[in-house]
């Protein structure tokens, strides 16, 4: 797994609306392609300066240190968890606990215990989906955070899947989590280099796109939801669009208007078409 530049502005944007703190699990362990210097520009940019004080560390590879990256140990401190363990289905990257999310029934004493579960491209590798989402749900605490970067459209055989915003979206409202972010981005085939052109998520303002539509860029998704404490994990979602009452009420040239009143002539000059918020 990796976080370049644009990841860790990700976390840093979530900060602005809930601050970090507790314990984070991540989904595989974390390479950073980014530097001490590059992790304090963003903060910077952002108006924030560490969380913690800790002595900066260099990640745990030879091949990344030699490059100046950080550990994940020490960015996560910096966005202000107190605890950063990492979850594989294998001990391959050293991680601290072993569990395949294919699987059920995660061990005792992960369950409820996080702040935050960071899936920062792992669940596409896992085969059985709904049994992913619903260790991610046993594994996070009332009041804790699933975030979610997944890809998109034009990840062909990188995992076994290429996910539309709208599972993440339908999923967890149909299991009573609090959707906080729920975002499409786009970016080059540079992985970590280039900012992501990122856009918010409305259900049904893809219709344009949905076939054919977008351009050779890759496109991801940014999805980060609250648990409840009457969250659930095993109402099995239908897809949005053939349930809401925006799409069974209106007409179909209506509801293409409603759409094109988020669409621009460009996203960069091509592809997605839909309003830029911003740069990551």
């Amino acid at each position: 797994m990796g976080i370049n530049l644009s990841a860790i502005k990700v976390f840093l944007h979530e900060t602005q609306r809930l601050a970090f703190h507790g314990r984070l699990l991540t989904l595989g362990r974390q390479d950073v392609f980014v530097t001490q210097p590059e992790m304090l520009n963003a903060f910077a940019e952002f108006k924030r300066k560490p969380a913690r004080e800790v002595s900066p560390q260099l990640s745990r590879k030879e091949s990344f240190s030699e490059h100046g990256f950080i550990s994940d140990d020490y960015l996560f401190s910096a966005l202000g968890f107190s605890e950063c363990k990492a979850l594989d289905a294998s001990t391959y990257e050293d991680a601290d606990y072993v569990f395949d999310l294919n699987k059920p029934n995660p061990p005792d004493d992960l369950l409820n215990q996080w702040d935050v579960v960071f899936d920062g491209g792992t669940v596409e590798h896992v085969f059985n989906i709904p049994n992913a989402f619903a260790n991610i749900f046993s594994l996070l605490r009332v009041g804790g955070r699933i975030i979610h970067i997944a890809p998109s459209s034009n990840h062909i055989d990188h995992g076994f899947y290429m996910f539309s915003p709208t599972l993440f979206w339908d999923y967890y409202n149909a299991n009573s989590f609090d959707v906080n972010i729920c975002q499409v981005f786009r970016y080059t085939r540079n992985l970590y280099a280039g900012a992501w052109e990122v856009c918010d998520y409305v259900p049904g303002g893809l219709i344009r796109v949905s076939m054919g539509g977008l351009d050779d860029a890759l496109y991801g998704v940014i999805f980060i939801a609250t648990k409840r404490p009457d969250s659930t994990c095993d109402v099995v979602p239908q897809q949005g669009k053939y349930l809401s009452g925006l799409w069974k009420q209106r007409t179909g040239s209506e509801i293409t208007r409603s759409v094109e009143d988020l669409i621009e002539p460009n996203f960069s000059g091509q592809g997605l078409g839909l309003r830029v918020k911003y740069r990551l």
